[in-house]
Order: structure tokens, then C-alpha cells, then sequence
């Protein structure tokens, strides 16, 4: 999973992919705050600007990204690739049966470059991989298996192999990766990947970790990829039929323009960004929610 994102303006999304959280962000509808344990979402009031994804529809300890935290001494830098000749730096996870939460120094394996097909030796969270400096290996299966290179953002919080992405930071700084940028009404992303927000007014492409039946409208999320493609990660007070106990529920994205089509018995189709503060492009973009 993955815990905290950061965009380009400050500090990851998936079904058996990668397990991240996201920081902290207030530019949404609503606040969130994240736990840098569980890579979870603990939403607070409104619709909020999801901070952590799942990668096997489990809330276990992998999520989106979590958001940097200064580093670690001792840990290698994935933006600068500082490890010796024939080494790479990458995330790795702190402890069995955690996701990625530290980066280090693991032996090259092969050349696979952005969007290449890769696979993690020994679970998803080793750290080695197929994939040549400067990339990573995520999106995989439980085992490791079926994934994709994504390339490591740089010091400048760029993407000199995949301009188009953004780049975001997750997992106590550990993933800074650059995603695909996508729109929450078109669901643009690839094949098995949902259109998640990722800190502020960034959305970008990650695996979509729902089960069969599971990431509807009122259903319980911890992680904003638990939420089926076209969904949101709101706080529980917003969402019609949400558990009262939950860390939060699922409600769908909305065209402001079109009505309430989406939305629960009692919701409204409320813009996601304030007014006046929406990115181009993403005027229309809103989110069914209780009013306030």
C-alpha cells in the first residue's frame, strides 16, 4: 500500500499492486490525516484528498505514500542513485510483512526501463528487481509478479523518462515515483488502474486494489485505491450509508455540471476544489457528499 503523497507543490494507487500513503492535504473538500503505521486514511470532516492506497484490496500494511519525513541516516537517496557500482537504490520494506518504508542498496538485476514489465524476486517488497537504476518495480501481485518499471522522481521532483507523469512521494518519503497524471470524470488510466487524487490537485493512475463487490458508494475504505475506479476515499460524516465506525467510505467522483446522477439518496454532486482554486481542466471535477 501506499501512505502519503506528495506532489510537485509539497510533500502513491491499488489492487495487488503497490501499497502507499499519501501526506496530509487540506485543498480538497474536506481534511485527512494518514497513519505512517497501517498506510491508512483517517479522514476527518467532508470529502478528503486520500492519503494512503491499498495494493491487495487488504488493508494491510501497503498502501499509496506516506509523505517524507527528512530521511534516514544511513538509507541511500533514489533521486541521486548514491549506492556503489552495480547497486541501485530503492525501497524496500523496514520489516517482514511491511510495505515500503526505507531505501537502500540492492544489486542490479537487469535493465528494465519505464513501462517495461517487471517482476520483485521473494514478495513485492525485496527491492530487487528487473528494473535498471533509476526505477522501480511496483503494481506487481502479492508474489512480486506482473508489474511495471516506474521511474524515481529526481531532485527537482521531475520525471526526465515520463514528462507527462507527476511526481508524488509516499511511505515516510521512501517512494518518490512519478505516476501518470489522469481526470477523475474519464478514468483514463490503464487497464486494472483507477484515476486517484493524490495530495491537493494532483490525480494520478494506480492500481485499483477493490474486491469484486467491495469500493461501491458507502462502502468502508481505509486506503483511497479500496474504492472502485471513479472513486473517492471521503470521511465518514460526509457519505450517506457509511458505517458509523469506519476510517472512512467510498463516493463516487461527479461532473458538477451534470447533477447529482451518481450520488447517494441524500448527497450532492459538491465541487472538489474550492472556488476559483480548481486546476485547468478540473472545474467540473466534483465529489458526492452530504451537504454541510
Amino acid at each position: 500500500m501506499m501512505t502519503g503523497a506528495t506532489g510537485q507543490t509539497g510533500d502513491p494507487p491499488d489492487s495487488e499492486g503497490d501499497d502507499t500513503e499519501e501526506p496530509e492535504d487540506t485543498t480538497g473538500p474536506g481534511t485527512s490525516s494518514t497513519s505512517e503505521e497501517t498506510g491508512g486514511t483517517n479522514p476527518t470532516t467532508g470529502p478528503v484528498d486520500p492519503t494512503s492506497t491499498s495494493e491487495g484490496g487488504t488493508s494491510t500494511s501497503a498502501g499509496f505514500i506516506v509523505p517524507p519525513d527528512g530521511g534516514i541516516s544511513g538509507q541511500c537517496d533514489p533521486r541521486v542513485q548514491d549506492c556503489p557500482e552495480g547497486q541501485k537504490c530503492t525501497a524496500v520494506a523496514p520489516a517482514e510483512g511491511e510495505p515500503w518504508g526505507v531505501n537502500t542498496c540492492v544489486e542490479i538485476k537487469g535493465d528494465g526501463a519505464v513501462g517495461d514489465p517487471c517482476d520483485v524476486e521473494d514478495g513485492k517488497y525485496t527491492g530487487i528487481d528487473n528494473c535498471a537504476v533509476g526505477n522501480i518495480c511496483l503494481l506487481t501481485d502479492d508474489e512480486g509478479a506482473g508489474g511495471v518499471c516506474v521511474e524515481f522522481c529526481d531532485t527537482n521532483d521531475a520525471c526526465p523518462d515520463t514528462p507527462t507523469a507527476s511526481c508524488v512521494v509516499y511511505n515516510d518519503g521512501s517512494l518518490p515515483i512519478c505516476l501518470g497524471s489522469c481526470d477523475p470524470l474519464l478514468q483514463d488510466c490503464p487497464e486494472g488502474q483507477g484515476c486517484y487524487n493524490s495530495a491537493g490537485d494532483l490525480f494520478v493512475c494506480f492500481k485499483e486494489s477493490s474486491m469484486p463487490g467491495e469500493g461501491g458508494p458507502g462502502d468502508e475504505c481505509q486506503y483511497i485505491n479500496q474504492c472502485q475506479k471513479g472513486g473517492f476515499c471521503a470521511a465518514t460524516a460526509a457519505v450517506a450509508n457509511c458505517p458509523p465506525m469506519s476510517a472512512g467510505c467510498c463516493t463516487p467522483f461527479c461532473p458538477v455540471s451534470g447533477g447529482n446522477g451518481p450520488c447517494q439518496a441524500g448527497e450532492e454532486c459538491t465541487p472538489f476544489f474550492e472556488m476559483g482554486m480548481a486546476p485547468p481542466s478540473y472545474e467540473d471535477v466534483g465529489v458526492c457528499v452530504i451537504p454541510a
